[in-house]
């Protein structure tokens, strides 16, 4: 688990510098394949060789990025769990070598089997076998790594060709985001909040609940306000989380509208019942 998840670090990953190494020491250490270990931050400043300051500054990076997450922060002695969300259940492509452990000169002395090697074996494409080799790809053979022995092609789980990144990186994945979600999106940029949305299956689950409870026009209000009182530029849909499962829930359509009604008295008079005070 821990190479096929530092192999997606290195491959599909898109955060830099120290938030980068953040990633490839959590990935050096998972062990499962939700890619979560608990980690504490002397582990990673000794890891990064680097203080306090830039290890929690990375880690934010790729908490932002949406490539790390801390599922549970750390509490006493017991270290903060952290998970790789993109890279659980990612598997590497294997590796293939033209000589195994196996048979080491495989794919070494092909042009000359058949001669001091082994005179009985027959050549390539020789008239004992003359389409040896030729409908590899078909068996599933070294020529085409992702077909099974069946000959059916297993989809990779992530972009494998320079194309299809390109592709993933340029374009505009509209189809990623739910239905339910496109009108809180819509209405962010609209108002100018432009933030990432890294969310990826079922964590749409708890923003769609919330804007059936809520309402976008409360959940953008309460963006604006909050991202008015951050002190860095908010770029992450994540930072307003916590603060739209706060929101009370919209009221149902028609409910009364109660305001309280102003009283005057004389300066120094005492109430003399709740109602004088504006209580209702």
């Amino acid at each position: 688990m821990s190479l096929d998840a530092m192999d997606w670090v290195w491959k599909h990953a898109q955060s830099k510098g120290n938030a980068r190494l953040a990633l490839l020491y959590v990935a050096d250490q998972v062990r499962t394949q939700a890619c979560e270990e608990r980690l504490s931050q002397g582990a990673f400043m000794k890891a990064l060789n680097a203080s306090r300051n830039t290890v929690r500054a990375a880690v934010h990076e790729a908490i932002e990025a949406g490539e790390l997450e801390e599922k549970e922060p750390a509490v006493g002695r017991r270290a903060a769990l952290y998970r790789l969300p993109k890279a659980a259940g990612y598997l590497r492509m294997p590796q293939h070598r033209s000589g195994s452990e196996v048979d080491p000169l495989r794919g070494q002395g092909e042009g000359r089997r058949g001669s001091e090697l082994d005179p009985q074996a027959p050549r390539r494409g020789s008239e004992v076998d003359p389409l040896r080799d030729q409908g590899s790809a078909a068996r599933g053979s070294k020529v085409d790594p992702q077909a099974d022995r069946s000959g059916s092609k297993v989809d990779p789980p992530y972009p494998t060709t320079p194309r299809e990144l390109r592709e993933s990186a340029g374009a505009v994945d509209n189809d990623r985001y739910p239905d339910q979600v496109l009108p809180l999106v819509h209405a962010m940029s609209a108002s100018g909040l432009d933030v990432r949305w890294p969310f990826r299956g079922n964590e749409w689950f708890p923003i769609i609940a919330l804007i059936k409870a809520c309402g976008v026009k409360a959940m953008v209000e309460h963006a604006h306000r909050a991202a008015a009182n951050a002190r860095t530029p908010v770029t992450s849909a994540k930072y307003f989380l916590q603060g739209w499962r706060e929101l009370p829930p919209a009221p149902p359509e028609g409910t009364p509208v109660y305001r309280p009604t102003p009283h005057s008295r004389a300066v120094g008079a005492p109430y003399s019942s709740p109602e004088d005070r504006g209580i209702f």
